[in-house]
């Protein structure tokens, strides 16, 4: 496990975040990466798509998950990145990113230009999510970490008729 003396960056992802090109993740070569999820085929394909990181079973739904999810990034020495995403039509999901942000704030705290990166595919609870971070941004800027959100458009399928 990295180490804040060791330099080694420190990645935490979410699961639905998985589903970006990696070269959206930007996740560096060196980096510590922890993939964080609870669905046992996203987690089975992360352990394929990223050789070596560490995979930690996690509901984010549920505050003793994330806080033991903390408390492991912690005794890693800090986050250096955190992605996220969600559906932004899914207002229960974009809430466990809420929780998720200000749980990880403390981590996020003990490295200098850390950063936050917030990809939601477009929907009904998005404005929900760009006014939270709107109204937190201030305080989180005077600790130096840096938050974005990236909003999509909704993937629609076409459809034989």
């Amino acid at each position: 496990m990295p180490s804040a003396e060791s330099g080694q960056m420190l990645v935490l992802i979410n699961e639905d975040a998985l589903v970006l090109p990696p070269d959206e993740l930007e996740l560096p070569d060196a980096a510590q990466v922890m993939v964080a999820g609870r669905s046992l085929v996203q987690m089975t394909l992360a352990e394929l798509a990223l050789p070596g990181a560490q995979m930690i079973w996690t509901d984010f739904r549920q505050s003793a998950s994330l806080s033991a999810l903390h408390a492991t990034v912690q005794r890693a020495g800090g986050l250096d990145r955190l992605f996220l995403a969600a559906d932004g039509d899914k207002s229960e999901a974009v809430f466990s990113l809420m929780c998720a942000v200000l749980t990880f704030l403390p981590a996020l705290r003990r490295r200098p230009q850390a950063r936050v990166v917030l990809m939601l595919e477009g929907g009904q609870a998005v404005g929900s999510l760009v006014e939270f971070i709107r109204r937190i941004e201030p305080r989180i800027a005077r600790d130096g970490i840096q938050v974005e959100v990236q909003v999509r458009e909704r993937r629609r399928l076409r459809t034989a008729a």
